[in-house]
This record gives C-alpha cells, structure tokens and sequence, in this order.
C-alpha cells in the first residue's frame, strides 16, 4: 500500500512537471512570429501588406514601401472615415462615384475562429417575431428546441407551449423535416437589424430556414446538390442585406446562401477550414476579400462582387515546432500537457506528443544518471527497475519526480 502511495505520487508530479516545465521552456525560448495583415487595393488591384516587426511597415506585393497615408489611400474602402477628415477621398473609382451611403451599405466584416465552434450547444434557442412593428428587437418569453418535434418552453414557468409547439412542428413536417435537428444557426441576440431566423438542419441532411412572422411560423426548405454536408453554419446581418449565411462544408467549401431566393452558391475559393483556421473575410463595392490563417500560414483569396475569383496571396513561415527552439523541444521532453486549447475556450487535459523519438537519447542518458545515483546510495538495483523504466519512458519528467519522492522515503 506505501509503494502504491508513491507511485501515485509520483505520477501525480510528472503530469505537474509535463504541464509546468514546457510552459516555462516556451515562455523563456519561443520567438513569436507576427502574422501580416494582408488587404486588397482596390485602387492598385494589389495587395498591401502591413507588418509589425520591430516598427511598422507598410508595403505592397513587389516589396515598395508606403507611409500611413499613401497605406491609406490605397484601402478607400477600409479608410473612408480618415480620407474624408483628411480630403483625400477619391471622387470616383473605377468610373463608379463615391456614395458613401453606397459605400457603407456594401461594407461588410466578419470573422471566425475555431474557440466560436468547439463550445458547448445551449440547447435551447430565442425565436424572435421578425415583423414586430418595433424599432427594435425584444426576448421572446420562451425559447425552443427542436428534438422529435419544435417544442416552445416558457422562461419563468418552464411549461411547454404546446399550442405553438405543435403549430411549429405540423409545419416543419409538412415541408419534409425530419426530426430532430443535428444543427441550429442563428443570431440569438438583440443586437441586429432585425431578426430572419435559424437556419436548421435536420437528421437527413436537409437545409430549412425557419422564422416567426406575426406568430405564425415560416418554413423554407433550400434545395441542396446531392451529398453535401456542412461542417458548420455562420449566420450574418450585413446592411445590403444580400445573403443569410457563410455555409462551410465537410470539404472545407465555403457556400453563401442568398436572400430571399434561396441560392446555393459556391464560392470559388479552397481549404476552407472553421474548425482549425481563423477565417475573416472583408466586403466592399469592389471586392470579397477571404483570408485564412493559421500557425505557419496566412492566406488571402479575392473574389470580385459577382464572385469571381481575380487573385490570391499566400504567405508562410516555419512553425514552432520547426524553429530551432521547437527542435531543442523535440530532443528535451517526450510529451507535454496543457491545460487550455488554442483552438477552444474550455479547461481540459490536453495532451500532446513530441512528433520525433529524439527525446529517447536524454531518456537514456538520464537512466544511466539514475543507475549512478541508485549505486552511490549502495541500494539493489533491481528494487528500482520500475523506476528506470518510468525514467526512459517520460524522460526528464520521470527522472524528477522518482528523485523527489525517492523509494527508501516509503521502505
């Protein structure tokens, strides 16, 4: 019972050492890289790169450097705001003139990240009345949920509607849903225009738009081409009001579906991934600018506004684990454990394991410390085999934690 105390022990410090020494390694050796900001020129058809390396520069794809207010004028659609204070504002581009209603009206931002995917589902959803009358939205006093049928659940009372959960659910059915639903997207929040609803996918695949119009529900099934699936479903509310939502599918294509007419279309951009990319893409009269990012890379794809694709700019660099300091990583610990995801906003045990066996050669070298160490206190080796097998195992996490909690304390 004493030995087994010990190695509980000492298992416990290694996870303590696998979360604590890496960090502290990482903290006092890694280099951060600072990723550039990449925009289109609308003005040159050219992409102006900002970067951040010991001062700020600005520059354009063939290296020519620009100060803040030349960097300005290139992005009119990014910089309005400063053009106009400034009177530099172009009076026409492209033949087009410069509306600035026109322009904010086409203006849009918007932005994922992997942490806004891997998060619990709530479960329960707001449907708000979207033609209220109201200048502004108000919280239904119930939310619903859509399971083997659309059940609305009182807030206060916890009592389910059944009037209108049966209202709901008669009408999803009659239009081909087949319950439950495996997605619901939306913008459950106060803070939009005005409110158009969930897109829904039911347990056959199948795309719905669902909405409340004067209490009384709306349901639009979108036809989809055979197959396809999506990864994940990004509702938004810009003010041209031209399409629902960004629909990524399980072949990381990036679809938009259009309002009102309900089209499917594919925009013709790759490698799209929600789950592990940071995505942002940027909307003006002139063009859709889709980057993608993540550690090694960053990515900018440019659509026109009928959504042809006109240029692209990628730019990559070694990432961590390539850097000299991710190779002196490699040769020092077999594994290390976090505590938090990049990629997520939860707490958990993360492991991860060091992609080379480099880490075995310090493994041996410190089983051989250990065999030293053991013969200097003249105790019996093989009383210690378990010892030197966790030493070569976990390296210097093992060789630690056996010397802290050593075995004549537990004789």
């Amino acid at each position: 019972m004493v030995k087994l105390s010990r190695y509980f022990l000492v298992l416990v410090a290694i996870v303590a050492f696998a979360i604590v020494i890496p960090k502290l390694y990482w903290m006092a050796f890694a280099k951060p890289i600072s990723t550039p900001f990449v925009m289109y020129s609308c003005i040159d058809n050219d992409f102006m790169i900002q970067r951040n390396n010991n001062g700020l520069t600005r520059m354009d794809r063939k290296g020519n450097t620009y100060t803040r207010e030349e960097y300005e004028q290139k992005l009119p659609m990014m910089y309005t705001r400063q053009l106009l204070i400034s009177g530099t504002m172009y009076d026409t581009i492209k033949g087009i003139a410069m509306d600035m209603h026109d322009i904010g009206m086409n203006r849009s931002t918007y932005r994922s990240r992997p942490k806004y995917l891997i998060a619990p589902d709530p479960g329960l959803y707001p449907l708000f009345e979207a033609e209220s009358g109201r200048a502004n939205l108000e919280m239904p006093s119930d939310y619903f949920r859509i399971t083997w049928r659309m059940e609305f659940v009182d807030a206060q009372s916890n009592k389910v509607d059944e009037e209108k959960s049966q209202m709901f659910s008669a009408v999803l059915f009659k239009r081909g849903f087949k319950f439950p639903a495996t997605s619901i997207n939306g913008l459950p929040t106060t803070r939009k225009s005005c409110d158009e609803g969930y897109l829904v996918v039911d347990s056959s695949n199948q795309l719905f738009h669902v909405k409340m119009i004067k209490g009384k529900p709306y349901v639009k099934k979108v036809d989809l081409p055979e197959g396809l699936k999506f990864k994940s479903i990004d509702c938004v509310d810009f003010k041209n009001k031209k399409y629902y939502a960004y629909l990524y599918s399980q072949e990381n294509e990036l679809y938009i579906l259009t309002q009102d007419e309900y089209h499917l279309i594919k925009l013709p951009v790759d490698n799209i991934d929600p789950v592990e990319q940071n995505i942002r893409i940027y909307g003006d009269m002139f063009n859709y600018n889709i980057i993608t990012s993540d550690e090694g890379f960053i990515r900018s794809q440019i659509l026109d506004i009928d959504y042809n694709k006109v240029d692209e700019y990628k730019e990559t660099w070694p990432v961590r684990s390539e850097r000299t300091e991710g190779k002196i990583f490699k040769m020092l610990f077999p594994a290390k454990i976090n505590l938090s995801d990049g990629k997520s906003n939860y707490n958990d045990f993360y492991f991860e394991f060091t992609k080379s066996i480099n880490w075995l050669l310090l493994s041996l070298v410190l089983v051989a410390a250990q065999f030293v160490v053991i013969r200097r206190r003249k105790e019996i080796v093989k009383n210690h085999l378990i010892d030197l097998c966790i030493v070569l195992v976990t390296g210097i996490f093992g060789f630690l934690a056996v010397n802290i909690f050593q075995n004549k304390f537990f004789a």
